[in-house]
Formats: C-alpha cells, structure tokens, sequence
C-alpha cells in the first residue's frame, strides 16, 4: 500500500503492464481540479486558476460557494481570469435542499442560476451533492419518489440552459448504496436527471465504479476521480455501506495513516480503485466529458504542499493513465 507521501515520489509512475492504460488517438475528455484544492492559496480562486493552468490542467471545477461574488457579475469578467491563464470550468458545484418541498424553490433558483453561467463557458452538466442521510437503513422507496420528483423540477431548470442536472451520490447523503442509486436513476427522466460518478464515494458506498460505468453509461454526465484505501474498494469486496467518521480514523490510525479529516479520500495510485480500467471504459465508450480529480486542500497529507501534490496528480496522469495534458508552465 502507498501513502499519500509516497505518492508524490517516482514509484508512482510505475504500474504493472498487464494493467496499464495505453492512450488511444482522439481523446476528448478533458481534466479539472476542483477549486477545493486551491482554498489556502490568496486570492482565492484566481491563484488556484494558475496553479491548476501551470501543471497542464484543462480547468477548475468551483464550487458556487467559492465563486460568489462572480456569480453576481456578468460570466465575462470570470471569463476573463480563466482566459489569462489559458482555462476553462468543467461545472459549478452546487447543493440545496432537494426533499423538503417547503425549500425547494430556492434550490431550483440557485441551480437555475448556476446552469445559466456555467452555460456561458460550455458547461453540459452541473454537478450537485444531495443532503445528508435520513438513517442507517437504506432510502426507502417513499422517499425516493419524493426525492426523484424534486429532481425532475431541478433538471428542468436546468436543461433550459443547455446543462444537464448530474446528481453526486455520496457517502453518508441520502443517495450512497448501489441500490439506492438505481432507484433514484428508475424513478427519475432520463431526459431530466443524470449522474456524477465519483470513484471514491462509489467504492466506499459499496459499488465498483468500473462495473457502474459499464452499466450505466448513458446516465453519466460527469465524471470524479480520486481513490480511497484498498479495505474500502468494493472491486475487491467492500460491500459498503460508508464507514462512519470514527470508523475512518480508526482504521486510518490501525494501517499507520497520517492523520487527514477523512481517510476515505485518497490520492490516486493508493490502489482502491482501478483507474486504468476506468479510463479504458471511458476511451471505448468515445467520451467527450470533463473528469475533475476531486480533492481538497485540508487532506493533504501534514508537510505536503499544495504544488508537491499537484505535480503528484500530473505525474500519476501522464505516465500511468496516459493522459493528453497541457504542456507544464514555468
């Protein structure tokens, strides 16, 4: 197993062959950061534009929370800041309240709202993180309908801008497990709601993201890469559902972990998922999406700087997915 140290070092770039993502001509999708990595750095979140731009990336991924005051002035003037750095945005990160009928309008205003800037910088689909769970049992089929007509509203608003509502099941939200999600996507349009697949959280709420991708391609409008320890991949037999917060310390401090607010997040190449099958999905299946590494600025491991981890994500990305990135600035 590596650590997130070890994974700024030259053995990342080492994989086996028999494993190995050969890069086929014509890839289209394109690679983003999110904005969370970049949170320390002042100006927020023009320094993180740069930095992200510097290390051959094709964009951020904010969050609507980071880009507020933007979000108020015509899309021109953020588009200007990415423009200067040579980069776009692959969605605005949203949230709000998506069962609570009493709530919800002002949830439809704010996705409406985020669809339509996004939609100035061609942004197709906008990713949002549900609400926290109701229990420890799985979403009943009385909530989920509650929930899947809420979703619908959200997806109209949002496809008038050209944007596809792309819904983030994540652990411990109320849409985490294999068959919650199913349910969700069976009760839900096709023609209003898709889906983030994020590696991570699928594998930690029980469900291989490689066997979810084949499955359920169609409704996957955007993509989230990031790994997570191998005791929670369920491509070797994690059956979920999410360990609880003590139950990620726990574990973290019994495998001799650094200590980081969520161990489930880790970088990739700490072996939780397999990325390489993932990206062959991906090249087979024509793609022509964003996937945006979701990482966050308060997991790096203590005494890792931002920059050493970033050069981390590009090294993994070349030379073991292969990946078409920008050439590097000085």
């Amino acid at each position: 197993m590596i650590d997130r140290r070890a994974f700024i070092t030259a053995s990342l770039g080492v994989c086996a062959a028999a494993t190995r993502a050969f890069a086929l001509p014509g890839d289209k999708f394109r690679w983003s950061m999110s904005s969370h990595m970049f949170t320390p750095l002042k100006p927020h979140p023009e320094t993180g534009i740069r930095m992200a731009a510097r290390f051959g990336f094709h964009g951020i991924e904010p969050w609507g929370n980071e880009i507020g005051s933007f979000l108020s002035q015509p899309p021109a003037v953020f588009k200007k800041i990415l423009d200067e750095s040579g980069i776009g945005i692959s969605s605005v990160a949203s949230g709000g309240e998506y069962f609570d009928t009493t709530k919800l309008q002002a949830t439809l205003d704010s996705h409406a709202a985020n669809a339509k800037f996004a939609s100035y910088f061609g942004v197709t689909a906008l990713k949002a993180n549900l609400g926290r769970r109701f229990g420890p049992e799985n979403l009943s089929s009385a909530n989920a309908k509650i929930l899947a007509k809420n979703l619908n509203e959200v997806g109209k608003r949002t496809i008038e801008h050209g944007v596809r509502f792309a819904f983030h099941p994540h652990a411990w939200t109320m849409v985490e497990r294999r068959a919650e999600v199913d349910m969700v996507l069976e009760m839900t349009d096709p023609k209003l709601v898709w889906l983030t697949l994020d590696t991570c959280h699928a594998s930690v709420g029980g469900f291989d993201p490689v066997v979810f991708l084949k499955e359920r391609y169609s409704r996957i409008a955007h993509m989230h890469f990031k790994d997570t320890l191998p005791v929670w991949s369920a491509g070797k037999g994690w059956k979920g559902p999410a360990p609880s917060k003590e139950e990620e310390i726990a574990m973290a401090k019994k495998l001799g972990l650094p200590a980081t607010p969520d161990p489930i997040y880790q970088r990739l190449g700490t072996g939780g998922v397999d990325f390489p099958a993932l990206i062959q999905v991906l090249r087979e299946r024509n793609y022509d999406g964003w996937i945006s590494l979701d990482f966050n600025a308060a997991d790096l491991t203590p005494g890792v700087t931002i920059e050493q981890d970033m050069a981390g994500h590009r090294k993994y990305l070349t030379e073991t997915l292969h990946a078409t990135m920008k050439p590097m600035k000085t």
